[in-house]
């Protein structure tokens, strides 16, 4: 597996330098007689071992690492001792060297690298803004309304804030943050099982409607992987499990479908390394799950790895020094407090302090190191969240906003410093909250002694 600040290899180094040039995946395929796949695994190591996330950081990062360079004056990228790529025309300025007037001072001379690099630079930049011109042309956004200005607004003395409201009331855990953007999948609405997305712009607090899902589920949640969001299984409109797996790709504002799960499973928990899914638990028709199962984007293919201790459905958890916490979650005899911690290179389950109360149904989200974990069917005169320090290996409190003492299913994604918490069913009733929770401004928290055993 690749390791950050690994040296590139000679493949992945062709990569880069076609990547450099602006090709595309297949493109790259093509040119280098290899599979799409493989170009994604090659890809997928370049941005392990730069530590970059896209392309353009990638390429941003090499030309600081020395890895991508100015070819001979300046004319192009190339990648060390490679082939020319991104090559420019010389400009008129390159073929007429400037004069000099008698007692007028000489301009600055621009070095071809930085021209060439400006010139680079506003290319991309206009290409990437006609791109998304066009996905917004496609969307009929370009089209819409503006949406009024909205001023969110605190509740009460609590915590908490409000933000523009939902289009539509609907409960379901499938949320994802990329970018700047929430995105909000399926679920469950009041005419029944959905396949909207929505999306959240959290700079300009408006809604927008994405490319519906192609198979309609609830009960299910979904993760982020290389910058698109897969979702694993789930509820379908008839009432039974699901094995598809689709992932949308926002910047194409497109679905596709990847290979199935090894069973058909709702209520799952899906999380992600940011190199691999992992999905938890869940439940078929013939109940509880323990199954655990990890799938690899470069060969899309799953594979089975350590059950859970105990079989448990709508879970909630998150990815947290480098090992993976399966919390609550509906059990055999109920909601259950008990957490579990999955160590990926061991492949074994350890223990981790329970909950305050058991809850099933909870979203989850992990930001500033923390897991922070909201909603989800518990006692209602308590009414409260959690928030789990591995470091600690405590839990304490987060309150619920006020009149929110029973909360499940919502759906629950991090921008920045700020949670957002998305509908879900407030009081038995589907909600269209938006609220927003801001741990380094907002939080309040009420120590709890650790769990007996400890």
């Amino acid at each position: 597996m690749a390791e950050r600040g690994e040296p590139l290899s000679d493949r992945e180094l062709d990569v880069l330098q076609r990547l450099a040039a602006g090709e595309s995946n297949k493109t790259i395929a093509d040119g280098l007689s290899i599979s799409p796949l493989t170009v994604k695994t090659h890809l997928r190591n370049i941005y392990t071992k730069l530590d970059v996330s896209t392309r353009t950081e990638a390429m941003t990062v090499a030309l600081q690492k020395g890895v991508l360079k100015m070819g001979a004056e300046g004319e192009s990228l190339v990648v060390a001792d490679g082939p020319p790529a991104l090559p420019i025309p010389p400009s008129d300025e390159d073929e007429l060297p400037a004069v000099a007037e008698p007692g007028i001072p000489s301009p600055p001379v621009v070095s071809h690298r930085w021209r060439t690099l400006s010139v680079g630079l506003l290319g991309l930049f206009i290409l990437v803004a006609s791109a998304l011109m066009f996905i917004q042309w496609r969307d009929g956004s370009l089209m819409a309304t503006p949406a009024e200005p909205f001023a969110e607004q605190p509740l009460g003395e609590s915590k908490w804030i409000s933000s523009r409201p939902l289009p539509e009331a609907r409960a379901g855990r499938a949320a994802a943050a990329v970018g700047l953007d929430v995105y909000l999948i399926g679920g469950e609405m009041a005419d029944g099982v959905s396949d909207d997305v929505r999306v959240f712009d959290t700079r300009e607090r408006t809604w927008r409607r994405a490319a519906s899902k192609p198979t309609a589920v609830a009960s299910a949640t979904a993760a982020d992987l290389f910058g698109e969001i897969f979702v694993p299984g789930g509820l379908l409109a008839d009432g039974q499990p699901t094995a598809i797996t689709e992932a949308y790709s926002p910047s194409q504002n497109a679905w596709r479908r990847v290979t199935s799960m090894p069973r058909p499973v709702s209520g799952a928990l899906a999380l992600s390394d940011g190199g691999f899914l992992y999905v938890f638990g869940g439940r078929d028709e013939s109940g509880l799950l323990d199954t655990a199962y990890v799938y690899d984007p470069a060969a899309d293919s799953w594979r089975p790895i350590a059950p859970l201790p105990e079989p448990r459905a709508d879970a909630t958890g998150g990815a947290l020094t480098g090992r993976f916490y399966v919390t609550g979650g509906m059990g055999e005899d109920g909601p259950l407090d008990s957490c579990v911690v999955y160590d990926p290179v061991a492949d074994a389950w350890d223990g981790c302090p329970a909950m305050l109360q058991a809850r099933a149904g909870a979203g989850a989200t992990v930001l500033l190191n923390k897991l922070y974990v909201i909603g989800g069917t518990a006692d209602p005169a308590t009414g409260h969240g959690e928030v789990y320090d591995p470091n600690a290996r405590t839990w304490t409190v987060l309150n619920n906003p006020p009149g929110i003492s029973e909360w499940s299913d919502p759906g629950v994604a991090h921008v920045e410093t700020r949670i957002y918490v998305l509908g879900g069913r407030v009081n038995e009733a589907l909600s269209d909250d938006n609220l927003v929770y801001s741990p380094l401004v907002y939080q309040t928290f009420i120590p709890a002694a650790p769990s007996d055993g400890e």
